[in-house]
């Protein structure tokens, strides 16, 4: 059970890694040059998976603030 979990864990950590780096670069938690390579390696499919989880993200906490508040 646990090889399993690890196994998951393993494959999200190194297929997603891209993408923690890109938002820690974006949040100033990276230094210039690492976040530098990240945006020279950065496929058109990356970016339309970057917009759709930024925007996602931004519409619900917006549908959550409006649902909590009214």
């Amino acid at each position: 059970f646990f090889t399993a979990l690890s196994n998951v864990y393993y494959f999200c950590h190194n297929t997603f890694m891209w993408f923690k780096r890109i938002i820690y670069g974006l949040l100033g938690v990276r230094n210039r040059e690492d976040l530098k390579d990240d945006l020279a390696t950065f496929t058109l499919p990356k970016l339309i998976f970057l917009f759709l989880v930024l925007n996602i993200a931004f519409i619900g906490s917006i549908v959550m603030i409006t649902r909590y508040f009214l």
